[in-house]
């Protein structure tokens, strides 16, 4: 999977509240350990001189090479056993060879005749006795294999009064660092392996189909990192109450709703009564509320609108408009009830319903059958357009026995809730059945995704401050 750069951008702004908690977990993490859970070590150190030969230095190298070559030859003197047998022996510590090795640092200083023993222990006795030592055996050594070697102290061994690591500051920044990269690379293997939804050009780079409405967010908890954190948002001045946030959050819901209805109307060209059936992969997915709100948005054109719970075994429909759930369509169907018992009228103008009505054990060959297609014929000489609230087609197959009565099928998805196995086995199933399929109802996205509350506000008038 590839990340274009604006990918990446927002997805580390989608993260940024976890990539700082990581950064800060990162870094107290390795502070602790650093400071409550390392020893503390003390090195001790002494710098030896090389002082050259007139005979040796007349050879046909220049005295900087010569030293070089020199002090390199006793470094590797001194990387000997013999030299820490030595130590061993006049010290009396209980440290072994490898120990001692391993605790010690020869090395030349920036390529001079100089050359330093470091020690490093978890005991500043320790380390000076052992410094003091070596101050003391190296340039002995050295002259019993080369008696010509002549060897001084330029800076002899200090006792450590301080402890010389572990480095707090240094380590607390690494532990930051690993914190951040760790957590960036969670979240980047999370979205790579991740298959629900992600926006509207995920979507679009999927299927070919389009995405007729984006319904933002009512929970403004969703809003992200923005309201949570005054560094990251991009304009200087918050919302000022809460009241207007709500305001113009129902705004933006409600003009998400007039748009769906616009583009409904360009891939929806038909003569006489429009049937439309709002389906989802599963629960959960709003595709009741798209019903309701669809509806709404339709009567305010003056056209009669008809929306029908068609989810006969969990439809909640009548709860939104508060009215008895029946007689309702199971009635209807079953001759319980006549069709002007079952059909009720709302709160809004040229808007009704009917509700899903008494349980029925049958509801599948309720919808297929032969009465629901003399109902539907009746029913389309009086309404201009007629939704049909269906159960999840991943769920029951109910919505299925409607497609042949439909002239077009939204399918309702939840950004980052839906996955796109689930959407593409619904679409399976409507396309079994040869239904038209209009294109996607994008709910519950941001209302910060790809600027829309700049983008309402600006072409509607509505004021920022």
């Amino acid at each position: 999977m590839e990340f274009t750069v604006k990918e990446i951008i927002n997805l580390i702004m989608k993260r940024m509240v976890w990539i700082i908690i990581s950064l800060f977990a990162g870094l107290l993490a390795l502070y602790i350990y650093s400071k409550f859970l390392i020893n503390p070590s003390y090195t001790a150190s002494v710098q030896l001189y090389v002082i050259p030969n007139d005979s040796e230095s007349s050879v046909n190298l220049n005295e900087l090479n010569y030293a070089q070559k020199v002090v390199t030859t006793y470094i590797n003197f001194l990387n000997t056993n013999v030299f820490y047998e030595k130590i061993q022996e006049d010290t009396k510590l209980d440290y072994s060879i490898g120990q001692l090795k391993n605790m010690t640092s020869v090395k030349s200083v920036n390529n001079t005749e100089i050359f330093q023993i470091s020690v490093t222990t978890y005991s500043a006795e320790d380390s000076y006795a052992l410094a003091e030592s070596m101050q003391r055996i190296a340039p002995e050594l050295i002259r019993t294999i080369k008696p010509s070697a002549k060897i001084s102290v330029v800076d002899p061994v200090k006792f450590p009064k301080r402890p010389s690591g572990p480095n707090i500051i240094k380590n607390s920044l690494i532990g930051g660092m690993l914190g951040l990269a760790i957590s960036l690379i969670i979240i980047f293997l999370i979205e790579i392996l991740d298959v629900n939804i992600k926006g509207k050009e995920d979507l679009n780079s999927n299927y070919q189909l389009p995405v007729l409405g984006e319904i933002p967010s009512i929970n403004p908890s969703k809003e992200g990192i923005y309201r949570r954190i005054p560094f990251l948002r991009k304009k200087k001045k918050a919302f000022n109450s809460k009241n207007t946030f709500n305001d113009r959050l129902k705004f933006i819901y409600s003009e998400s709703f007039k748009s769906l209805r616009t583009n409904l109307r360009f891939v929806l060209i038909k003569e006489g009564c429009k049937k439309i059936i709002i389906s989802s992969p599963l629960p959960s997915e709003g595709k009741s509320t798209t019903s309701i709100n669809l509806g709404i948005t339709l009567s305010q054109t003056a056209s009669r609108v008809l929306i029908i719970d068609c989810d006969l075994r969990k439809g909640k429909l009548h709860n939104y408009f508060n009215i008895k759930y029946k007689p309702g369509l199971t009635d209807a169907l079953s001759g319980m009830s006549e069709l002007k018992d079952v059909v009720k009228n709302t709160s809004y103008e040229n808007l009704d319903i009917i509700p899903l009505g008494s349980i029925s054990p049958n509801p599948s060959e309720l919808l297929a059958s032969s009465q629901m297609e003399k109902l539907m014929l009746i029913l389309e000489k009086e309404y201009s357009y007629i939704i049909f609230d269906t159960p999840p087609v991943n769920v029951l197959s109910d919505s299925l026995s409607l497609v042949k009565y439909s002239d077009g099928i939204l399918m309702v998805v939840r950004d980052g809730i839906t996955s796109h196995p689930n959407l593409k086995n619904a679409l399976d199933k409507f396309e079994l059945t040869q239904g038209n399929i209009l294109g996607f109802v994008l709910n519950d996205i941001s209302i910060n995704q790809g600027k829309k509350l700049n983008y309402y506000y600006s072409h509607y008038g509505v004021n920022h401050d």
